[in-house]
């Protein structure tokens, strides 16, 4: 572990988008299943590359996305490490239950059966962010989307200050947050202020055919505002 004596939280460049899916593919490794499904390869120089594209695309299409860095800096030269990543998304409508309408789906899964179970596996990972974003009754609610921490920087507070970032937006304005997040890092959410509501998410309905297939391992939690 690298240990560090002070971390920043900023807004992330497009110069920045590689550094961060980089970052996003060390702290989840191959533990995370869903991780694995949504960004096929995302540790090969082909997987990071589409990987960064993406999010670029992202960033570029959502005004409603924040997509922050956590940095610290060499002691000698000041030169900025990204060493955590995170998105948050402002969101008050539900999102689409087809994965065709989020993502070019033949271009990211061009294997039919990896294009359909990640379909099916898109299907059942919506609906708990859908209830709570319909149940808002228009206010919308505060999602992180994704959070990486590099693994050489983790527990020294690069996560919990990307997470606090978006539960200090969601308290001005009022609104819940929630995170579908993997079983490790329930102790980071809990201590922001996130209780259980679903403990294992699930999906049970992608198919016979796809039953030796990894399924994603994630818990779904809320923040009330404060």
């Amino acid at each position: 572990m690298t240990t560090t004596d002070h971390i920043d939280v900023c807004q992330v460049a497009y110069e920045d988008i590689p550094a961060c899916f980089g970052v996003l593919s060390k702290s989840f490794g191959h533990d995370a299943p869903f991780f694995d499904i949504y960004f096929p390869n995302h540790d090969t120089l082909g997987g990071h590359g589409q990987g960064s594209q993406r999010l670029v695309a992202w960033k570029q299409s959502c005004d409603n996305s924040t997509f922050l860095k956590a940095v610290t800096r060499d002691r000698e030269g000041g030169r900025e490490r990204i060493i955590g990543f995170a998105v948050w998304t402002f969101m008050k409508e539900a999102p689409p239950a087809e994965l065709v309408k989020a993502e070019n789906i033949q271009e990211v899964w061009p294997n039919e059966g990896d294009r359909e179970y990640m379909s099916r596996i898109w299907r059942s990972y919506v609906i708990p962010r859908t209830k709570v974003i319909k149940d808002s009754n228009g206010k919308g609610v505060y999602v992180l989307e994704l959070l990486g921490v590099n693994p050489e920087y983790q527990r020294q507070g690069a996560g919990s200050s990307l997470v606090k970032w978006g539960t200090d937006e969601a308290d001005k304005h009022g609104v819940k947050a929630v995170v579908e997040g993997t079983p490790v890092a329930r102790r980071l959410y809990e201590k922001c202020g996130f209780l259980l509501e679903i403990e294992e998410m699930a999906f049970d309905d992608i198919g016979e055919e796809f039953s030796e297939r990894r399924k994603p391992e994630l818990l779904f939690m809320v923040r009330d505002p404060r």
